[in-house]
């Protein structure tokens, strides 16, 4: 079957409330029309100070520090990728008006995971006494060029405000209805691509005869696959700026002549060198100067002045990729084109070994009496707020929700199952399929703190590695063997691939013996020296351990309290598990890209001052193989 660009598909994201769809077909152009009924909004008094307003059909909030929380609602429709939009209207009719009793609560800002930053910040006064309506805007729209499944498409996502506050006299106004009109006109002829691969791997040519194996399994599963080696892009795609860039345009060629969905890049560091197998991409925020990126492999076009183009994450023609500075900001698309994850691997014999754990848990169908099984591992993330929430309890829920059919077992600090390493590693050991843990963490442990550990007196270690305080406990002694799960880990650094050996002589001749081992900055106990990172020790462990792990390559960040599930890691990483267990995006690169996309679509990732939206989605790495179906085949 040929892969259609442009399928022409409407995603309702709101699943509550009335909603009537029409799509008209003109001469020339194309009609989209959608009419929503919506209910009164929510004024939920949460303290004496601030009141919350919801609304059953939000999709997200307005999180500006120190602005007023209000709900908003994205609404998001594809058009054929090759379309030209005309133009997008929303109408409000049947207003309706509320006096409330407090001030509404002013967002807060994010905070990285494991630091005691107060997330609290004062109402802004320039908003709060004026005499104009907050946010004002009625609506806005984004295009993005992305996947839905397999299908490339364009994406447009009209994010809706039917609800004003007016901060002087304290009311709020409100819609009880509104229509969305879409108009576009379609290309001269529909594109097609060629539906020859599924999974293009990209190796260094040493790995040719180990890769075999591993495609001829693929290809046999109905995975159509073929290898390229970096050397072989080197010599054939010459217009790239870089080795990065080469390698982005001969992705760029296969899904247009072969029409790949999946990319798996083979390598990491050279053993534990500083030098790479497959060239790693750095991108950069307000929060953090520099972290892995394989985003940028994945998102290959963009839409610009309404046509689709390549997406080189240089928007203002510097040469300097992906900036996100006070002054410089590129603008990128963000969306995957296709689904990439990475095997980063530093030898052959490492390569041979992942591979041999691929090959066999996916050549039979798990057991049900495992793989139906969904650990849920976390306690209180920012214990020091005033909630009292267990903000990681709470996101491991949401993504349980999602998970039907599956038995939830969850290790909680509120509940008592999770004292220390000891309750996850025998948890692990008797097999799961998936895995959500959240904490704070760096590239060789995860922690957590019982709920309400304002001091962080107790803190709960859930898994390390490389520690050899614990001796003779030094690493996690995971015997799963072949009973795998997927995991996602929420925390900061989990990920960070380049972690390397060679760190400890950069750091000491950096910091000096003192700075590295025994005073500020203490450099040695941000493990960066060690051999592997949290996910791929994970991932390579022999015993056991993982089949593939979902983590950040840099600062994980969250919204404390109430808030945790409304952006950041507390929205991203159940969007996995809702795309895995109610959308059927059953291959562990897809649930991964959708939920990516979903982000892109509701959260604005090139919004100036505020870049913590746009390192949530570049710096979510895979670490396994992109098409791995869990749970094997039948």
């Amino acid at each position: 079957m040929k892969k259609i660009i442009g399928l022409l598909l409407v995603i309702v994201l709101c699943i509550q409330g009335v909603s009537v769809l029409a799509v008209h077909k003109a001469t020339d152009t194309k009609l989209m029309q959608e009419t929503i009924s919506l209910n009164m909004p929510d004024i939920i008094q949460r303290d004496d100070s601030f009141v919350f307003v919801d609304h059953e059909l939000a999709t997200s909030y307005i999180m500006e520090p120190g602005e007023p929380l209000l709900p908003r609602i994205t609404k998001v429709y594809q058009i054929p990728l090759n379309a030209e939009l005309a133009s997008v209207e929303v109408s409000y009719s049947l207003f309706g008006q509320l006096r409330i009793p407090d001030l509404i609560k002013p967002s807060p800002k994010a905070v990285t995971d494991g630091s005691n930053e107060d997330p609290y910040v004062e109402p802004n006064a320039l908003i709060y006494e004026s005499m104009n309506a907050y946010p004002g805007t009625s609506y806005t729209v984004r295009q993005v060029a992305g996947l839905d499944g397999s299908t490339h498409t364009r994406y447009v996502a009209v994010t809706c405000y039917p609800i004003q506050y007016y901060p002087a006299s304290n009311t709020v106004t409100y819609a009880d209805e509104m229509t969305v009109t879409l108009s576009y006109t379609d290309a001269a002829e529909t594109v097609t691509f060629p539906d020859e691969y599924d999974l293009m791997v990209i190796a260094p040519e040493e790995f040719r005869s180990a890769l075999q194996s591993f495609i001829d399994h693929k290809n046999m599963n109905g995975v159509s696959t073929y290898l390229e080696t970096v050397e072989d892009i080197y010599a054939s795609f010459t217009e790239g700026r870089n080795p990065r860039e080469q390698i982005k345009y001969a992705i760029k060629d296969s899904v247009e002549t072969k029409g790949i969905t999946y990319v798996l890049l083979v390598g990491g560091h050279i053993g534990q060198s500083h030098d790479w197998y497959v060239p790693v991409q750095y991108a950069h925020s307000l929060d953090e100067e520099a972290y892995l990126s394989d985003l940028y492999y994945a998102d290959i076009y963009r839409i610009e002045d309404n046509e689709t183009v390549f997406e080189d994450w240089d928007s203002d023609d510097d040469g300097n990729i992906g900036e996100f500075a006070m002054f410089e900001l590129d603008i990128i698309d963000g969306a995957p084109d296709v689904y990439v994850g990475r095997l980063a691997v530093r030898s052959v014999s490492e390569l041979d070994s992942v591979l041999n754990k691929i090959i066999n848990y996916e050549a039979e169908k798990a057991d049900d009496s495992w793989f139906k099984k969904m650990l849920l591992i976390a306690g209180d993330t920012y214990p020091e707020s005033e909630g009292g929430i267990c903000e990681a309890e709470i996101d491991t829920d949401v993504s349980a929700s999602y998970m039907v059919g599956f038995n939830h077992e969850r290790i909680w600090a509120s509940l008592g199952t999770l004292t220390d390493r000891f309750d996850v590693e025998a948890a692990f050991n008797d097999g799961a399929g998936f895995v959500h843990m959240a904490g704070h963490a760096n590239p060789a442990s995860l922690v957590t703190y019982p709920q309400g550990d304002k001091e962080k007196e107790n803190k709960i270690i859930i898994m390390a590695m490389y520690d050899f305080y614990a001796f003779p406990n030094v690493n996690p002694r995971l015997t799963n063997k072949e009973e795998l799960p997927v995991v996602i880990i929420g925390g900061c650094h989990n990920s960070q691939y380049n972690v390397t050996l060679a760190n400890i002589i950069d750091g000491i001749k950096e910091y000096g013996i003192s700075g590295y081992f025994f005073s500020h900055p203490f450099r040695f106990f941000y493990m960066e020296w060690v051999p592997k990172c949290f996910s791929w020790w994970l991932v390579t462990n022999p015993n056991g351990g993982a089949i593939a792990t979902l983590g950040n390559t840099g600062y994980g960040m969250g919204i404390p309290d109430e808030e945790y599930v409304t952006g950041l890691d507390g929205w991203l990483f159940p969007r996995f598990y809702y795309h895995y267990g109610q959308m059927d995006r059953h291959n562990v690169g897809m649930a991964q890209g959708q939920a990516i996309t979903d982000y892109v679509l509701e959260f604005d990732i090139n919004s100036k001052g505020k870049s913590e939206d746009r390192q949530m989605v570049q710096q979510w790495a895979l670490l396994g193989d992109p098409s791995l179906l869990p749970g094997g085949y039948s």
